[in-house]
């Protein structure tokens, strides 16, 4: 079957559009200083909402801002700070709140920030209530290590130069250069100087 030239010019021109349209690309753009690998997901309503400074972002990490569908406005955020390295498979997501990672931090493998969770009322189907507006926000101080397949939730804020432990699940503040490990994660010992 012989297909229309139109046919063909409308299936080029949609092929070039998606690739200008890609976050990545305009990601890559806006700052040349980041390394952002070419397989990250990045969905952000507005350019402006997600700040970048020179950072490494692995593949297949998923940056989301999404500002939810209760009807209020509330313009999530994101900003990942100087010499950070985010490795692969891991899931950012400011949903309904705003997530700041500092200057300098290690966040290893299949680690999950999120800055929302639903609602839980029982008279509402879960996926149809909105989300919390209460602590909807994550803090990330300098120099911190969050390890692979950790879990860190809504209301959390992480002094300078903590550890995470491999598969923590942080639920409450962690004190400066705090080592933190566990379900829920609870403080073992502090950095040490030499």
């Amino acid at each position: 079957m012989k297909r229309s030239r139109l046919y063909i010019l409308l299936r080029k021109y949609c092929k070039i559009s998606q690739i200008f349209k890609s976050s990545i690309f305009v990601y890559r753009w806006r700052y040349p200083e980041a390394y952002i690998n070419k397989q990250v997901n990045i969905q952000v309503p507005d350019a402006d909402r997600l700040e970048l400074f020179s950072c490494s972002i692995g593949r297949y990490t998923s940056i989301i801002i999404d500002d939810g569908y209760s009807g209020e406005i509330v313009k999530s955020t994101i900003r990942i700070g100087n010499n950070t390295y985010i490795g692969e498979y891991n899931n950012i997501r400011a949903a309904g709140g705003k997530i700041t990672i500092g200057d300098n931090c290690l966040i290893s493998q299949h680690a999950t920030i999120v800055t929302s969770n639903h609602g839980i009322k029982r008279e509402e189907l879960i996926r149809k209530q909105p989300w919390s507006k209460d602590n909807n926000f994550v803090v990330i101080g300098n120099d911190v290590w969050i390890g692979a397949n950790s879990v860190i939730l809504p209301g959390v804020t992480i002094g300078d130069g903590a550890v995470i432990g491999a598969g923590s699940i942080v639920t409450k503040d962690v004190p400066e250069y705090a080592i933190v490990v566990g379900n829920p994660a609870r403080v073992i010992r502090y950095r040490y100087r030499e």
